[in-house]
């Protein structure tokens, strides 16, 4: 989001926060048979029923609720209408995780014959090109030097060889790891290992950014961890900008069901004002009114509305 947007959406919630504290005031000092803001919901309905009910003001609310912006601010803050649809909000279930090393992708390094380090070409943080020679070493038992080449083009993450030291060929004096791909590693625990399974689409996000992709699980372990005492479910990403760092915790969000078809809107559209979720509407194209709804299952992207708005009303999304 935006620095202008952000201060927009900022005015717009602090004008609507104002507008409903007028309105509860107005509730408590005026007689109860007047005309107040209200959802009506169908008790006996089903989450697929109620939601062409919608919420009533009286003319003096709707002119005071109701927000007004030039062309110019609407195109500064980057706000987008949508329209109310239909959609299917399934079951999901969310794992903690981690991003990790492709290890078919990981190489360690060895010496062929034991002996003296004459060269190290690369440090931990280099890149190197497959067939580049990354060391030359003097053998112990024929006193002839020989290069050492990289197998695979990747990034030095370790490096255990100093020039004039012995080195072994039973100890890895480079690791190399091709960061092209990654995996994803997810905990699932075992109320949760029978609904996991492989083929799925998890919906992954990194801890502590806005970094978001998705990525199909491909292998879950058939045990239980001792020490974690859970399974693993695993993903392949690719990461060519190498946005996906080894390390990087992670959140997943999995689908294990399709719903029935709702009332729904996009779950970044129903900010959360004075204790009450609202839905900015389109009156017009640049009048907008916030008008409260009531919200039911939701996913990573969409929400159910089950009173406020009828389909294909126009809203800010």
């Amino acid at each position: 989001m935006t620095h202008k947007l952000f201060i927009l959406l900022t005015a717009l919630i602090f004008i609507t926060t104002l507008a409903f504290a007028s309105d509860d005031e107005h509730d408590h000092d005026t007689d109860h048979n007047e005309t107040t803001e209200h959802i009506e919901v169908d008790k006996h309905a089903g989450h697929d029923h109620g939601s062409d009910e919608e919420l009533t003001t009286t003319d003096d609310q709707d002119e005071e609720l109701t927000i007004e912006l030039t062309s110019e601010a609407i195109l500064l803050g980057g706000i987008s209408i949508s329209h109310v649809s239909h959609g299917r909000i399934g079951k999901t279930i969310d794992l903690s995780g981690e991003i990790s090393f492709n290890e078919d992708r990981l190489v360690h390094i060895a010496p062929r014959f034991a002996g003296i380090a004459i060269k190290a070409n690369f440090r931990a943080g280099d890149y190197v090109q497959a067939d580049q020679i990354v060391a030359i070493v003097e053998s112990n038992e024929s006193m002839n030097s020989y290069t050492i080449k990289a197998p695979i083009s990747g990034w030095v993450i370790e490096r255990h060889i100093t020039p004039g030291e012995f080195v072994s060929e039973s100890n890895s004096i480079f690791v190399i790891a091709d960061l092209s791909t990654v995996w994803v590693n997810l905990a699932v625990y075992p109320k949760d290992v029978n609904q996991i399974i492989k083929g799925q689409t998890a919906t992954i996000t990194a801890v502590g950014s806005h970094d978001k992709t998705t990525g199909i699980i491909e292998y879950i372990t058939p045990i239980i961890d001792y020490n974690t005492r859970s399974a693993t479910a695993r993903i392949t990403l690719k990461n060519q900008d190498n946005k996906w760092r080894p390390g990087t915790f992670v959140q997943a969000s999995i689908a294990t069901s399709k719903g029935s078809e709702q009332i729904v809107v996009e779950k970044n559209a129903v900010p959360i004002l004075d204790e009450r979720s609202v839905i900015f509407v389109a009156m017009s194209d640049n009048k907008f009114k916030p008008v409260e709804v009531l919200t039911g299952l939701s996913d990573t992207e969409f929400i159910q509305i089950i009173a406020g708005l009828k389909k294909g009303t126009r809203y800010v999304s």
